[in-house]
């Protein structure tokens, strides 16, 4: 019987793995954010590891391609900066549980953007299709912050990651993974970590 269900549902199905990343982040949501993210982040790194211990994931780099992700990034995000300045920093610290810029540049860049984009685009979209990376990234919106955001707020978060998901998708169907990820983060730069830095400028001007 156990080799049968082993059959139906390996361990590396996308479906399977995004199971177990939506159980341990509702499972941790009464943690603060720092050691939750960071937990949650550990887990996409297992997970894909699993996945690519069965599978190739294929990134798809070229300089023309990262170079036209990075592009689409600085042209959907900075007319959102021009107007949304002071509220995507209060949101940003917020939900990061950080002022610190370096720190918060760090996860956005670092961590968060080619960790989802590896998981959601390399893993998920790869296997079952842009409608379903984006179904699930936008999800992952609510697992990231409900807990810690006005359900309004969080509600804004999983339309806008909803949207990003097209954007990230289309790059990765048309220009490859590596493109991707280029494209996250700009927008996780400019949406979430620039911000807070001219906000820390203005500070410093007074």
């Amino acid at each position: 019987m156990s080799k049968r269900v082993s059959a139906r549902f390996p361990i590396s199905e996308p479906y399977l793995l995004f199971l177990v990343f939506a159980g341990i982040a509702l499972g941790t949501v009464l943690l603060q954010q720092a050691p939750r993210f960071a937990l949650l982040w550990v887990t996409l790194v297992l997970l894909s590891l699993i996945y690519r211990s069965k599978h190739e994931v294929e990134v798809g780099f070229t300089l023309p391609g990262v170079g036209r992700g990075a592009l689409l990034g600085l042209v959907i995000s900075v007319p959102l900066l021009a107007f949304l300045s002071e509220q995507l920093r209060a949101f940003s610290e917020r939900l990061y549980g950080t002022q610190d810029i370096v720190l918060l540049l760090y996860q956005v860049c670092f961590i968060s953007a080619p960790l989802e984009e590896y998981f959601f685009r390399g893993i998920v979209q790869s296997q079952k299709g842009s409608s379903v990376s984006i179904a699930l990234y936008a999800v992952t919106a609510l697992l990231y912050f409900l807990p810690h955001a006005p359900l309004l707020a969080t509600f804004i978060v999983f339309v806008a990651l909803g949207v990003l998901g097209i954007v990230y998708s289309y790059v990765r169907e048309h220009y490859g993974l590596a493109a991707s990820v280029a494209c996250h983060v700009v927008v996780g730069f400019i949406l979430q970590v620039l911000p807070s830095l001219i906000a820390s400028f203005r500070t410093m001007l007074r």
